[in-house]
């Protein structure tokens, strides 16, 4: 393989993984879906400040409409509260709730389990080898994105 054909490889190879992760994640997590699941964590990484949709899209990468798609059900199982903000009338701010943090806690172990399982061929060394790789295709993104809206 060429150069062009190993890069398309390896994006055409990140989406399986994608779709593969994603029923993986389905299939280890009660109630709620892998990408429920990971949106709530990824809200929980952010920092303290007023969460709300806008900012929250940025965070995880998505647009603002898919960010609320996603709440709504969550909302509706009572994992987060969606209501308007107080600093900005026009946003909706999100919180999430003791339900969702007593969540984490019960799956966090099984969840390690089953990961450590999917895993367990991999080496130290491999495993920090690949960390590094996703992180620096994370920056490529990211200096892409960048790069595509100067010149827009």
């Amino acid at each position: 393989m060429d150069r062009i054909e190993k890069e398309e490889y390896i994006i055409g190879s990140i989406s399986l993984l994608s779709n593969k992760i994603t029923l993986f994640g389905d299939s280890i997590f009660p109630d709620i879906t892998f990408k429920q699941w990971f949106l709530l964590m990824m809200i929980s990484k952010m920092e303290l400040q007023e969460k709300n949709l806008n900012s929250i899209a940025d965070f995880v990468g998505t647009t603002r409409q898919n960010v609320k798609k996603m709440l709504v059900p969550l909302e509706s199982k009572g994992y987060v509260r969606i209501g308007k903000s107080k600093n900005d009338a026009r946003a909706l701010k999100v919180e999430l709730t003791d339900k969702t943090y007593q969540y984490f806690a019960e799956n966090d172990e099984p969840t390690a389990c089953e990961t450590d399982k999917l895993f367990s061929s991999f080496s130290v060394t491999e495993i920090d080898s690949f960390v590094y790789t996703l992180e620096k295709l994370l920056c490529c993104f990211e200096a892409y994105g960048k790069d595509r809206k100067i010149n827009e």
